[in-house]
């Protein structure tokens, strides 16, 4: 009995401390504030039809603003500020444009839901391994209680981009309302770098309803 109770003492609890250690100290590197971004940045889309004024400055340029619709099953309308810019509108997987301001729509393209939707999650997974720098506190928007998080995250779709994106959450239903995308690109021989802030003003949108081409 002495020997098993000595061989307990010397194997099996150094072991349970161990354990008991590397979690402890797991939990103490974890970061709640990244889990946090991490989280809202996965998210594909927001559950409920949404109206969002994007406005997109390029440094030295002035400001654009364009309207984008929202509603559940991918159907979705832009509606550029600039004058002579098509409207654009997705529906039924296909993709049309309107140059009378959506009195008619032409079909440019068509697309496959499930391939867009598994490619946008393998994306987004990807540049989520490089997220860093999260930051989380909170603040008053518009008389209304928010949660700001925001961290740097490398976006290596097409061009690589370093980014710092902000979220602004509000408390009341977990709702989005704002969202800045601070975007720098990088310099080369030929290009120099370029510098643009992307900012989405959001609001819930109940009963909306987009057109229907024929």
């Amino acid at each position: 009995m002495h020997f098993y109770r000595e061989a307990f003492m010397t194997y099996c609890v150094p072991a349970v401390l161990f354990l008991f250690l590397a979690g402890s100290i797991q939990s103490a590197l974890a970061d709640p504030c990244q889990d946090r971004f991490t989280a809202l940045y996965l998210q594909l889309e927001q559950a409920t039809p949404t109206k969002t004024q994007v406005t997109t400055a390029f440094k030295g340029e002035p400001p654009t603003t364009d309207e984008f619709f929202h509603a559940p099953q991918d159907h979705y309308m832009i509606v550029p500020s600039a004058p002579g810019r098509p409207w654009v509108l997705g529906y039924d997987n296909a993709v049309y444009q309107s140059a009378d301001q959506g009195a008619t729509w032409e079909k440019i393209s068509e697309v496959d839901p499930r391939q867009n939707a598994d490619k946008a999650r393998a994306d987004k997974e990807a540049n989520a391994a490089t997220i860093r720098n999260a930051t989380c506190s909170e603040e008053e928007l518009d008389g209304e209680a928010v949660e700001v998080v925001a961290a740097d995250i490398t976006l290596s779709q097409g061009m690589v981009t370093e980014n710092r994106f902000t979220y602004f959450i509000r408390r009341s239903d977990d709702f989005i309302v704002k969202a800045i995308y601070d975007t720098r690109t990088p310099s080369s021989e030929k290009t120099p770098s370029l510098e643009l802030v992307t900012t989405h003003v959001i609001e819930k949108a109940p009963g909306l309803s987009l057109p229907v081409p024929e």
